[in-house]
């Protein structure tokens, strides 16, 4: 028997899931979708985040940070499990995971635009002492930033690669809540945001989005760099995010899965 699957959130990540899911992904069926502003593109029902979470036994979360409270409260009150992308989200509103503790629910986050996070997590096992990312794009990426905006930053006067904030996962969620997500997860999959160190760098030379995660253990240190292209219908994110979550769903139910 398929899972049933809603997205919440149909736009550059969202779509591209909508696409594998219709053309087939073994054990789960696209069923429905919410979105205020819905494609033309797929012939599905489009629903409010109510009839999303009553409908399907999987939601699949690709929302801007701001809405993502409003569809776990559904997801939450209906003891359904959620696939979050926009692990921001949770460091901005605490109380999505204050409100899980009450619900059968699961929140499983992918590895997004990142890789590595399989050996981070592996590492907590023997001890962290210390996990910090360094997040390189184009200065057009960080634009409607709370954080430009508080510092009246001028991303077009940029022209050389400069870094525009140095601080916690924590900080840095609040300050770039649509470009940070991967410093959420590796502060998830690690020591936590308070402890995670994070850097921003605007780079107009840049053609990619560009991840370098260092995490030192007691027994070992990772080092990766991700270089990603930003996805052509939202340069805040990388064509990646979204072909992780397309891996999460063919993990679930593979008869022989990496993880």
């Amino acid at each position: 028997m398929s899972t049933k699957i809603g997205i919440a959130g149909v736009g550059a990540i969202g779509s591209t899931v909508a696409r594998a899911l219709l053309k087939g992904i073994e054990g789960f069926e696209l069923i429905c979708a919410a979105d205020i502003n819905p494609p033309d593109e797929f012939d599905i029902p489009y629903v409010d985040f109510m009839q999303l979470a009553e409908q399907c036994d999987l939601i699949i979360e690709c929302l801007p940070p701001d809405v993502v409270p409003s569809v776990t409260g559904e997801a939450f009150a209906r003891g359904k499990d959620i696939i979050l992308i926009s692990s921001a989200a949770l460091l901005i509103y605490p109380d999505i995971l204050e409100q899980r503790k009450n619900a059968g629910s699961r929140i499983i986050i992918p590895s997004g635009a990142l890789a590595g996070l399989d050996g981070v997590c592996a590492l907590m096992h023997s001890g962290i002492k210390k996990s910090r990312i360094l997040s390189t794009k184009q200065p057009t990426g960080f634009s409607g930033a709370p954080y430009v905006q508080q510092e009246c930053i001028d991303l077009t006067c940029i022209t050389k690669k400069t870094r525009l904030f140095k601080g916690n996962a924590l900080e840095a969620a609040q300050g770039f809540p649509a470009n940070v997500n991967v410093a959420a997860t590796l502060s998830f999959a690690g020591i936590g945001p308070e402890r995670t160190e994070v850097e921003i760098w605007a780079d107009p030379d840049t053609e990619t989005n560009t991840h370098e995660i260092i995490v030192k253990g007691t027994l070992s240190t990772i080092k990766v760099s991700v270089d990603n292209l930003p996805d052509p219908a939202n340069p805040k994110t990388s064509i990646l995010a979204a072909q992780s979550i397309i891996s999460v769903l063919t993990n679930m139910k593979a008869p022989l899965a990496v993880l």
